[in-house]
């Protein structure tokens, strides 16, 4: 059976790369609390572009140590390790004949940084970032930009992201969901949708 979808999206934090800030802080043996600073305002005016890095470390409040958030920081990108399942289902999408985007809420500075350690950036047909456009998901300026910048049809698209409130606000432009729970779960997925086999 021809599947009706043409275009995969794939989110980058929690789907093909590990994004854990709990698990990396406790790696790197780090303050506990930076996960607040994660989760803020802060950050998420880093990752729509409206703060630099040292911009958010410039107005982080005092409770938090600058200059050790500053090392957090420069070690996130070796943090972001690829999930190499969820890789093998980008290049088996790509195989198959679909076009394949990125969709991803991420500072320009993190960005520029991935690019330079992992080659899977040189294969989607499109990407979209929350930097370039000054939106994060699940605003809806940003899944607009993607289907604008590309020419993209909601109904022809599906989009691969960790959370629900994200893929909730795909749908309204008729985008067809999945919450990445694991690669198994994705791949069973796509096998429903006639996508992979």
């Amino acid at each position: 059976m021809v599947s009706q979808y043409k275009n995969i999206v794939f989110d980058l934090g929690g789907v093909l790369l590990e994004w854990s800030p709990v698990d990396f802080l406790q790696r790197l043996e780090l303050p506990a609390h930076f996960i607040e600073i994660f989760d803020s305002l802060l950050w998420a005016s880093h990752d729509g572009g409206c703060l630099t890095r040292e911009e958010v470390i410039s107005k982080l409040p005092a409770q938090y140590d600058k200059e050790v958030f500053a090392y957090c920081v420069q070690k996130l990108v070796f943090q972001l390790r690829p999930i190499a399942e969820m890789i093998d289902l980008f290049h088996e999408v790509r195989r198959q004949g679909y076009k394949v985007y990125i969709l991803s809420n991420m500072p320009q500075e993190l960005h520029q940084e991935l690019l330079q350690l992992h080659d899977f950036f040189r294969y989607p047909h499109g990407q979209v970032y929350s930097y370039e456009v000054g939106a994060i998901k699940p605003q809806p300026q940003i899944y607009q930009a993607l289907l604008n910048t590309y020419q993209l049809k909601g109904e022809e698209s599906v989009f691969i992201d960790d959370r629900e409130d994200n893929i909730r606000v795909a749908q309204k432009f008729g985008i067809k969901g999945i919450v990445c729970q694991s690669p198994l779960q994705v791949q069973q997925e796509l096998q429903l949708l006639n996508i992979i086999y």
